[in-house]
């Protein structure tokens, strides 16, 4: 049976944006994929917030005059890559949340946001071990 392609609907893959807002933790940095800098709207400040019982990790759009704001997008057209923080305090509070951590490791946490509220969720628990690019030469 062939395909009528007259009926055929297609989008446009964005390939410049993660499927999923990953969060990825290796030894120097906390690094956040370009999908949550799109979910989140590109803020230029957010706040970092954790829930230590449940081992949760946020991060909360924001304006600048807000307690404990901190910088992080740049504008939609000048954020061309993902987000690195190198920020030891943070780094040090999330892997204090992912069980049996390993500090020659990369881990990777994929987020839930919620829109509403504009605050990307993640349950640090959920960290899976992550492979860094292998670069071909």
């Amino acid at each position: 049976m062939a395909i009528n392609f007259a009926n055929i609907n297609l989008e446009v893959i964005d390939i410049t944006t993660n499927a999923t807002p990953d969060l990825f933790i290796n030894q120097n940095a906390v690094t956040f994929s370009k999908r949550v800098l799109e979910d989140l709207g590109y803020p230029a400040n957010v706040q970092y917030c954790t829930d230590a019982a449940n081992k949760v990790f946020a991060v909360r759009v924001c304006k600048s005059n807000e307690t404990k704001a901190t910088a992080f997008s740049k504008a939609k057209s000048e954020q061309t890559t993902t987000l690195s923080v190198g920020n030891k305090n943070l780094r040090e509070v999330l892997v204090a949340f992912i069980p049996n951590f390993d500090p020659k490791k990369r881990y990777k946490v994929s987020g839930e946001f919620d829109a509403e509220n504009r605050v990307m969720y993640y349950d640090m628990t959920t960290a899976v071990e992550s492979a860094f690019r292998v670069s071909k030469e």
